[in-house]
């Protein structure tokens, strides 16, 4: 099995069409919904919340560090209507 670089392509390919597309390291889904939450946290109990917001971009960040996917399609997941239909 041969090894093929971007060079190979009969036409040019763009090294950004190849790499998944992020915000900060994680899916922009993710990175918004902690964005969100920080900001209604620090407004609604105090500026200390943004601690959270923190420890919850790293955690997003540790879980993303394989698979740049994976809270992308966790929350995908949830938002399915749990409606089992027979085949």
């Amino acid at each position: 099995m041969e090894n093929y670089s971007l060079y190979d392509y009969s036409t040019p390919v763009h090294k950004v069409l190849l790499e998944p597309n992020q915000l900060l390291g994680i899916g922009i889904t993710p990175a918004i919904l902690i964005l969100v939450l920080t900001i209604v946290l620090m407004n609604l109990v105090s500026i200390w919340c943004c601690v959270i917001g923190i420890f919850l971009y790293v955690g997003a960040k540790m879980i993303c560090k394989n698979d740049p996917y994976a809270l992308t399609i966790l929350f995908e997941r949830l938002m399915l209507p749990n409606i089992w239909r027979a085949s």
